[in-house]
């Protein structure tokens, strides 16, 4: 396999004792997490060799080994380590170790340690750790975990897992991560600034993959420039100001029935009993000249009872939803509308629609999943994978089911002035945006969401 001097040199540290604690700060495609996994297995052979020759002392104590690999959630540790790990022990064809994945059971278990995997996106994911003593432990995206304040107290407690190993020269404690904000980020500041550790440093030149000036030119432009490329590909601890949706790709109805083929339509749902209800649809649709598949935001639903002087009920709620759901199945003939995602503290409206037979399901809202959508939209747009197709807002339906318009794009206009909230962002050092006029983006983020997570719309 071939390694970069930096992956070499962190591979190196990681196997080798007498080195617990590593940080590695690294872009995206930086290949960090390659080189940790390659290095696990590495560091697991070391460790029984070195535990094979301590029982051979005389009153030695033979001891047991765990290790725990934390990331975010289990998701995102299946698709970001083991997916990686099991790729790494095909490559080089070891087959003694046993790896389980299930409901229950998560482990890879290999020479005489055995690695479990948690996720750690809320405040009971700490209890899940096993009460065994770690002589290993790595966090991954450790601080997009403590980001989360009601996270930061359990995540500090983790070197209590690990208390039993001090001093023994296989304790390894690693934590990988992105810039997640400014300088004045907590995780910067307790765990970069004021930590005597192996730091590393990793960019798209360090991945021996990325072997020529153009394939780092892509990488670099993964992200819009701004200040999402400058914390994801050049690991500078910034934060945003103005503007978050700075491109917005559009279309025209004319367009969309001109150029694509819609395959299926979801909605996603912000409900508000004294702000506005948005219906926001989207379709997976091809693009027949191209052939390429693309997510476009239809017309909306956008009722404000401020503006209507009204006080709608979640019965009032629950009717327009299906006079528009039937609005698109008339205005998309053939085309099945199949998901409909709504907001998860929309209680009252739930169990309206669970009354009224209508299939829905909650939104996987949690900490840090504001941030999570934006950067998903911003990169989408940037990509050009999401269009908006400009249209007046619907803003109620007749009791025949007749549509009444408002005269704009309300929906849009509320992509096109969210903007980051920069003085709160400059105190906490956290990404944060103004909570206003945002219910379009938090529907269009409700569904694409579901979609992204369903294989249906793509991971960029």
């Amino acid at each position: 396999m071939i390694l970069s001097k930096k992956q070499i040199a962190l591979y190196n540290d990681i196997i080798n004792p007498n080195i617990p604690n590593i940080s590695v700060l690294g872009s995206t495609q930086s290949g960090k997490t390659y080189d940790i996994c390659l290095s696990l297995i590495k560091y697991a052979e070391n460790l029984y060799n070195y535990e094979k020759e301590q029982r051979k002392k005389k009153d030695y104590l033979p001891r047991e080994y765990n290790g725990a690999i934390i990331g975010w959630t289990t998701d995102t540790v299946k698709s970001n380590i083991v997916d990686n790990l099991v790729k790494i022990l095909e490559e080089i064809k070891y087959k003694h170790y046993t790896l389980k994945y299930g409901q229950q059971d998560k482990y890879l278990e290999i020479f005489n340690i055995r690695f479990y995997f948690f996720g750690f996106n809320t405040k009971l994911s700490f209890n899940r750790i096993l009460g065994k003593p770690l002589v290993f432990c790595w966090i991954d995206e450790a601080a997009r975990i403590y980001t989360q304040g009601q996270l930061r107290e359990s995540f500090n407690e983790i070197p209590g897992r690990m208390m039993s190993y001090a001093g023994h020269p296989y304790y390894k404690r690693i934590d990988s991560f992105n810039v997640e904000g400014s300088q004045n980020h907590p995780y910067k500041k307790d765990y970069i600034d004021n930590r005597d550790w192996v730091k590393y440093v990793f960019f798209p030149y360090d991945n021996p993959v990325l072997d020529t000036e153009e394939k780092i030119k892509e990488a670099v432009k993964s992200f819009p420039a701004g200040s999402l490329r400058d914390q994801k590909v050049f690991n500078k601890w910034v934060i945003g100001s103005g503007k978050l949706f700075n491109y917005i790709p559009k279309i025209n109805k004319d367009e969309l029935k001109e150029k694509y083929l819609i395959r299926e339509i979801g909605i996603g749902c912000d409900y508000g009993s004294v702000n506005p209800t948005v219906f926001v649809p989207i379709a997976l649709a091809q693009n027949q000249e191209t052939r390429l598949w693309n997510i476009i935001r239809l017309e909306c639903y956008y009722h404000d009872p401020k503006v209507e002087g009204d006080t709608p009920t979640t019965e009032y709620y629950s009717d327009q939803l299906k006079k528009f759901i039937n609005y698109l199945h008339d205005k998309y003939p053939h085309v099945p509308v199949n998901t409909l995602v709504i907001d998860s503290e929309a209680a009252h409206f739930h169990n309206r629609l669970e009354v009224d037979g209508i299939r829905h399901i909650l939104a996987k809202k949690g900490p840090g999943s504001v941030d999570r959508d934006n950067q998903y939209l911003q990169s989408l747009f940037y990509k050009e994978k999401l269009y908006i197709m400009e249209h007046n807002c619907i803003r109620h339906f007749e009791q025949d089911g007749a549509p009444i318009f408002n005269g704009h794009d309300i929906s849009l206009e509320e992509l096109e002035s969210y903007h980051y909230d920069k003085l709160r962002s400059e105190r906490e050092g956290i990404n944060c945006y103004v909570k206003e006029f945002d219910h379009s983006r938090d529907g269009l983020s409700y569904i694409l969401a579901e979609f992204k997570d369903t294989g249906r719309a793509p991971v960029v």
